[in-house]
């Protein structure tokens, strides 16, 4: 079985079903499947032999899968790379994955350096010196099948991680890790063949590609989103009709409290997946009554290919018992979790935290051609180190606490400044807000707290007395800054050895 096999069997049971929809170019499985074949036979031609790599940059577009799909069937492995990075960024990850084939939308060409390497545009229309257009380069090339599919450990992309500090790492993936995913995390959902699946979340990312591929797998359809927005999403949804969608909880607060959403008819929306955060009470509440569809959250990381746990439908009744509301769900089955001390390792029981471990079959093989990083990254049995703490209740409900590293010892106590967030965020006038330790002459550390506001800024002392109501005092920001933005890195994640850096001279 191979990746491009899941794509090529909906087009042989339904060639005239609608594969693609929304943003950008439509496309029917039949459509996709011949596109992909020329695309495959156009990467040859240009050079590309089994296990090269092909860079690809650019917006949510059909052009993405033609490009992934036409890859795995000419045995080259796909570099999906994010197009919010910068030119030199851009010209790193491309050279220590050396591509051998660049394809890149129209607007992100200019930060490109080719090299010498064939160039292709999307949409160039002439306007890029040197550059292939897409279609001309699709268009020039056979329609057959080469059939080249990479399979079992084979590896048919390079994601690089957006590591907060140094250089990205490409994270290995292959065919089976790919396969075991779509297959393992999908069956959690009743996706089929009438499903619409809405995917604002970009195709370069495990959450996007992963879930826009178990739709296509299952011969539904996605919805594209090129630049989603809150008000573009809510659009799409109901113009669709969809049946599925990811959002984030900052997306489904702004949702809740739009009048149009409100009045919106929801009644085929059916499952819908955040992630990235747990959710509160009250907007558990107000998400059920806006969309009337059951709610999953997932935690997982690109080493993973996504998902390791889920927290599904039956924790988040707002009638029923919601004291696990703020946990990550349990394991997905064939993923292991086990917390491990810090210092030696040794596994800890229940009720106990320490850094998050994972096994199982959608782990990746290691990182491109970094040995180190590989070993240190897995345990001498094969669990993963995911950089998080967190804790496991008698049940396998895992709790995420923080990051390892941002974790804030203060007075001897270690503060999570991920609870410290969530409390924070709950403060009426607090849109954003991010926790850092800072030096104590008495604690050698303590929280700070650094606010977005919604409108005008909130009194400080009353923000700190709010968060003193809800946790123990030592948990407790000392000092709030209001900032007008979070620094984040190009995958929106927050940058907070910049928010540090100031402190720690």
């Amino acid at each position: 079985m191979s990746v491009a096999q899941l794509v090529r069997d909906g087009s042989r049971i339904d060639p005239s079903a609608v594969a693609i929809t929304g943003d950008g170019r439509a496309a029917t499985f039949g459509e996709l499947e011949s596109a992909s074949n020329r695309a495959a036979n156009a990467l040859i031609a240009s050079g590309v032999r089994r296990g090269d790599r092909v860079g690809f940059v650019d917006r949510n577009g059909t052009e993405y899968w033609e490009t992934f799909l036409g890859a795995l069937k000419a045995g080259a492995i796909l570099v999906p790379l994010n197009f919010r990075l910068g030119a030199d960024e851009l010209a790193w990850s491309l050279a220590d994955a050396e591509v051998t084939v660049i394809i890149a939308g129209a607007a992100f060409a200019p930060l490109i350096r080719p090299d010498g390497r064939p160039f292709v545009v999307i949409d160039a229309q002439g306007a890029v010196p040197g550059a292939i257009d897409y279609q001309d380069w699709l268009a020039a090339a056979p329609g057959t099948d080469p059939g080249r599919d990479a399979v079992g450990a084979e590896l048919i992309e390079l994601i690089y991680s957006s590591g907060t500090t140094g250089r990205p790492k490409g994270v290995l993936v292959s065919a089976e890790q790919q396969l075991w995913s779509v297959d393992a995390f999908g069956s959690n959902f009743d996706v089929d063949s009438s499903s619409r699946s809405l995917v604002p979340v970009p195709y370069y990312h495990v959450a996007g590609g992963g879930w826009a591929l178990i739709t296509l797998a299952k011969g539904g359809r996605i919805i594209q989103s090129r630049e989603p927005t809150a008000d573009s999403m809510l659009e799409a949804l109901i113009s669709h009709s969809a049946t599925h969608t990811a959002m984030v909880p900052a997306v489904m607060q702004v949702l809740t409290g739009s009048a149009r959403a409100s009045a919106a008819d929801f009644s085929a929306l059916r499952q819908v997946v955040y992630g990235g955060s747990p959710i509160s009470e009250p907007l558990l509440a107000a998400s059920v009554r806006t969309f009337g569809a059951d709610l999953f959250q997932s935690y997982g990381l690109s080493e993973t290919m996504g998902t390791t746990t889920l927290l599904g439908p039956a924790q988040h009744r707002p009638d029923g018992d919601l004291s696990r509301l703020r946990s990550a769900g349990r394991a997905i089955a064939g993923i292991e979790i086990e917390i491990a001390d810090t210092a030696t390792g040794e596994r800890l029981l229940s009720g106990s935290t320490g850094e998050i471990l994972v096994r199982g079959g959608s782990l990746t093989p290691g990182y491109w051609r970094n040995p180190q990083a590989t070993a240190d990254a897995f345990t001498a049995d094969g669990f993963f180190r995911t950089g998080d703490m967190g804790l496991l209740d008698d049940d396998g409900f895992l709790f995420i606490r923080d990051r390892l590293k941002d974790m804030i010892i203060t007075g001897g106590e270690n503060v999570y400044p991920a609870e410290v967030e969530s409390v924070l965020a709950a403060f009426p006038g607090v849109l954003e807000v991010a926790v850092v330790g800072v030096p104590s002459e008495r604690w050698g550390e303590t929280p700070m707290a650094f606010v977005v506001s919604r409108g005008a800024h909130p009194d400080p002392e009353e923000v700190i007395r709010f968060s003193r109501e809800k946790m123990a005092h030592f948990k407790c920001p000392t000092t709030v800054e209001f900032v007008e933005a979070l620094p984040r890195n190009p995958s929106g994640k927050v940058l907070k050895r910049q928010l540090r850096a100031p402190y720690w001279p």
